[in-house]
């Protein structure tokens, strides 16, 4: 039992201390970090001078009428000195509002056209000021006036949040795949890469002259079981403690409906079969590392496990955004490797309950739990022996060596 504990305790510490996995941890919050400071520098240009509309008018109703639309200026009083900014590319552009015998008169002149809020509350307000025109050359009664200022009576009437929580969902389902496609991607690639450069050493030959080869093996799932652990709680408690802050920075961000409704969505049934999913892959893809001679074969053995992955990641796309529920999607949900794509997204779209999630859960666990114990008690016939004979050759003779 201790060798099993010290073989998992350096595995553990060998993973985690390594520069692969710190990136690999970190990058999905440097990633979100550089988008909102990509975000807020571009919010912040907005506003500066190259970045104005200049307003140009000698009629004091249509500045009154402009003055909170937010990108316009009026430190321009004549066409001329804002022709110099533009040129001087001071201005994005500049707008000249004439009123003639009661008709409005309004031209843009710029380098590029106007962000389109600017360029809706500009004809917004130009349609309300040309309407006020209209009304006083008609000389209508104030009754007139109420007659023509009607507008349709339009209404809608949705479920309370109902549009928030599918936004939620396609959120929550989309992070959520994509997250479980990568990660699986780089744990079984790394552990076949891992156990292939072991395979045919002295110093396997050593270790297992002290400690069982299924004692190692155990240990080291054991140990790639904590990484993934640590990995996914980092995950957990990074979003936790990201939502927190921005909740303190934006104040509003706890009143936000997709937020609630994604946090909502969540459902702690997703890290399990994450976590019991990745093992599973893992300890497949050490099945895969042990059979290869050589280490650029490693790709090639490593195929097998790749294929759930992808039919996975694809049939989670492409069947778990439909309206109703695909028979695929719920036949898939309950077998290994492809439960750990399927069952999730069940969840966030209402298809299952608890009860089917806890069953597929539980195939999910008895799967791994008998893949490790089977593998185990062959690791040594596995990653011994060093004959070129082909992999599913390999197989057979590695298994044969219990």
């Amino acid at each position: 039992m201790n060798s099993l504990f010290l073989v998992a305790k350096e595995t553990y510490l060998r993973q985690v201390k390594s520069w692969s996995f710190v990136f690999m941890v970190l990058s999905p919050f440097l990633m979100i970090f550089f988008s909102l400071g990509v975000g807020y520098l571009t919010g912040t240009s907005i506003g500066q001078g190259g970045q104005e509309i200049a307003l140009i008018s000698q009629d004091q109703s249509v500045q009154f009428a402009f003055k909170d639309v937010e990108g316009l200026t009026f430190d321009y009083t004549d066409e001329t000195s804002a022709k110099k900014a533009l040129k001087d590319e001071d201005l994005l552009g500049y707008l000249t509002v004439d009123v003639a015998e009661g008709q409005l008169r309004a031209v843009y002149h710029g380098n590029d056209l106007p962000n389109k809020e600017v360029d809706t509350a500009v004809q917004q307000i130009l349609t309300t000021l040309q309407n006020q025109l209209n009304r006083e050359q008609a000389q209508l009664t104030s009754q007139q006036q109420e007659l023509l200022a009607r507008i349709p009576d339009y209404q809608v009437d949705l479920e309370e949040n109902k549009e928030y929580e599918k936004i939620g969902k396609f959120v929550l389902f989309f992070a959520l795949t994509f997250l479980l496609y990568v990660l699986t991607m780089i744990y079984a690639s790394t552990t076949a890469q891992e156990v292939a450069s072991e395979k045919g050493t002295k110093i396997m030959e050593v270790i297992f002259s002290s400690v069982p080869a299924s004692t190692y093996f155990y240990g080291r799932i054991l140990g790639i079981f904590m990484v993934i652990a640590t990995h996914l709680g980092i995950y957990a408690l990074g979003g936790l403690g990201s939502y927190q802050f921005a909740s303190l920075a934006m104040l509003s961000l706890q009143d936000n409906p997709i937020v609630h409704s994604i946090l909502a969505g969540f459902d702690w049934f997703f890290i399990f079969f994450a976590l019991f999913g990745l093992v599973l892959i893992v300890v497949i893809a050490a099945l895969c590392g042990s059979l290869v001679v050589r280490q650029e074969d490693v790709n090639k053995a490593v195929q097998p496990v790749m294929y759930p992955i992808i039919l996975g990641f694809i049939g989670s796309m492409s069947l778990g955004q439909q309206a109703q529920e695909h028979i695929l999607i719920k036949l898939g949900s309950y077998i290994p490797l492809l439960s750990t794509f399927f069952m999730p997204i069940r969840i966030i779209n209402g298809w299952a309950s608890s009860v089917e999630a806890g069953i597929s859960l539980l195939i999910l666990i008895a799967t791994t739990a008998g893949a490790i114990y089977f593998i185990g008690k062959s690791y040594a016939g596995l990653i011994l022996q060093t004959d070129d004979i082909g992999l599913w050759k390999s197989l057979k003779k590695g298994l044969m060596m219990k």
